[in-house]
């Protein structure tokens, strides 16, 4: 998924976190901060201990929330895939 993406020192922002396993991946590869949203009230405390997390819907988010985001990197539930 990030062959060829460099992320180190950068913000990432993963919008339909889960339960962080994007977030423990661009962490390993050196991003400088990231940012989360997770719908889901279980999964949003599992990726809190991981990251920041700055909301739980992302289709609600007001862009100056993720501005400062270098990279938006996500897997995005099927089930939604139409918003998305």
């Amino acid at each position: 998924m990030l062959q060829g993406v460099i992320v180190k020192d950068k913000v990432v922002f993963e919008p339909s976190a889960g339960a962080g396993n994007i977030v423990d991946v661009v962490k390993q590869y050196g991003a400088s901060q990231v940012l989360a949203c997770e719908l889901n009230d279980n999964l949003r405390k599992i990726v809190s201990q991981k990251c920041e997390v700055i909301g739980s819907d992302f289709l609600s988010m007001r862009s100056d929330q993720v501005s400062h985001a270098d990279i938006i990197i996500m897997n995005p539930p099927f089930s939604k895939a139409e918003d998305h």
